[in-house]
């Protein structure tokens, strides 16, 4: 068991999670960033198939001469999340002070980039993600590379981890927050958690695609969309209707990452999973696939994507994140 013990308002995942996404903690993120934000420069990356993906760079000046060659880190966020979601926001301003350069992608139709591509995100566009992490790699000179991700994010970076080998990628290490690991348990998950959580992910969700109707009305009928009551209804509707997907089954067993999925892992994993994350459930690591690469790291305490140790100064997750990306 990794050693994370918050102050006793945190010991309680809910507290933990929501304080992390609350008003107070966003100003936080907000000021601490604010010089790295000025100084990020916007990116759109222009991929096989039409498809193009948007994100936030933020490079030292030197970072292009030879000599001057900063690590740099990519970091994903979370579902419905954005490149400027504020528990992201902290550690990338932090890194960038302590010499990385740092990209922060955004997902299809994440960050309000719905107008980049006409058809829906879902989770098992990993081929786009592959790609842009190789554009990434060769547009921009760095001395190391590192992925770290959130949540959704998480996911994605460890299943970019598994295709390195056959996607040539150089990835020195990923460090995956929370991730969603077996995806039927983590929707299924939805059906009893509270109330706070599923509406907010579904009033988010149908606000993306209400900016995704007006700018293809023809392709979306909202109408139907806002029908749904419940993301297992929302997630069936929309892959049945817009998607390749004939069934639910395969779409989750698509972005799954327990049983074999990892078995190709060929890069130095780190992955930090709280015992009280009341989205995610956390006993799914034990379905994980054992590796020489993936490292585990169990916490009691820490909610979904939490860590605090108070509203205002950097958490313990971030802090780290900081000294393993040091080393």
């Amino acid at each position: 068991m990794t050693e994370y013990i918050p102050p006793l308002f945190y010991r309680n995942g809910h507290a933990n999670t929501i304080a992390a996404a609350s008003f107070l903690r966003k100003s936080y993120a907000q000021r601490v960033s604010r010089s790295f934000r000025k100084q990020s420069e916007s990116r759109i990356l222009s991929l096989a198939n039409d498809i193009q993906l948007h994100g936030l760079l933020t490079t030292h000046k030197d970072s292009l001469q030879i000599t001057g060659q900063k690590p740099l880190v990519m970091i994903l966020h979370g579902w419905l999340g954005c490149a400027e979601s504020l528990y992201l926001l902290p550690i990338a301003s932090k890194l960038h002070e302590l010499g990385f350069n740092i990209f922060r992608l955004n997902f299809r139709d994440h960050g309000n980039t719905q107008h980049l591509n006409k058809e829906l995100f879902h989770s098992c566009r990993l081929d786009e993600v592959l790609d842009a992490t190789l554009a990434i790699q060769k547009q921009i000179s760095h001395s190391k590379f590192y992925i770290l991700g959130f949540s959704l994010g998480g996911n994605f970076a460890l299943r970019i981890g598994a295709e390195a080998k056959s996607k040539n990628l150089t990835i020195d290490k990923i460090i995956s927050v929370c991730p969603v690991m077996n995806a039927t348990n983590a929707l299924d998950e939805t059906k009893s958690m509270l109330n706070i959580y599923t509406e907010y992910y579904l009033q988010r969700w149908k606000n993306m695609l209400k900016i995704k109707h007006k700018l293809f009305p023809e392709n979306y009928d909202l109408a139907t969309i806002n029908q749904q009551n419940s993301l297992t209804e929302m997630t069936e509707h929309l892959l049945l209707k817009y998607t390749e997907f004939s069934s639910i089954k395969s779409y989750l067993q698509g972005y799954s990452i327990t049983g074999d999925r990892l078995k190709s892992l060929s890069v130095n994993s780190d992955v930090y999973i709280a015992e009280d994350d009341p989205v995610i459930p956390s006993h799914d690591w034990e379905d994980l696939h054992a590796s020489e690469y993936l490292n585990i790291h169990h916490t009691k305490f820490g909610g979904h994507c939490g860590y605090l140790n108070s509203l205002f100064n950097t958490n313990w997750i971030d802090e780290r994140i900081i000294k393993t990306l040091q080393v």
